[in-house]
């Protein structure tokens, strides 16, 4: 027998209540003070789980713009050679070149090892644009001001 999560008595059988905002498991007589909640059936719980796994597919991250020209200023800004790097990193001197070239994309092994060596950022999440700031523009950061639709 379980109890009333109301009133706290004893019953054979308990009702899902909305109360004042609250869901509980409330014996008949309290029953009468909310609206009865409906369980959704176990069919339509599947789906909700499909639906969340396949959106964590879709926030994969992407290969920045110009990812050799970024690995090959870091790399001059730390004033290693190509071989230095390649020993470090124990990757082939070949492939870093090819990289700095633009001519291979690196895998995602290669640039979390670059990412973390000088400090950069070669993949990003596709839904943020890419901007040139070498002009020295603006480096505030957005307020929601700019992002709401404010009539003035």
């Amino acid at each position: 027998m379980s109890s009333c999560e109301l009133c706290g008595q004893d019953a054979d059988s308990l009702t899902k209540t909305k109360i004042e905002g609250a869901k509980l498991k409330v014996c008949d007589s309290c029953a009468e003070m909310g609206e009865k909640v409906e369980t959704p059936s176990k069919n339509m719980n599947r789906k909700k789980k499909k639906r969340s796994s396949r959106s964590t597919k879709r926030e994969t991250k992407t290969l920045t713009n110009n990812y050799g020209s970024k690995v090959k200023e870091a790399r001059e800004e730390k004033q290693l050679s190509i071989q230095e790097l390649s020993d470090d990193l124990n990757e082939k001197t070949s492939l870093l070149k090819k990289i700095e070239q633009e001519q291979l994309k690196p895998e995602k092994s290669l640039a979390e090892k670059l990412e973390k060596k000088f400090g950069i950022e070669l993949y990003v999440n596709p839904e943020v644009t890419d901007y040139d700031d070498r002009d020295g523009g603006d480096d505030r950061k957005a307020t929601l001001g700019d992002v709401a639709d404010v009539k003035e």
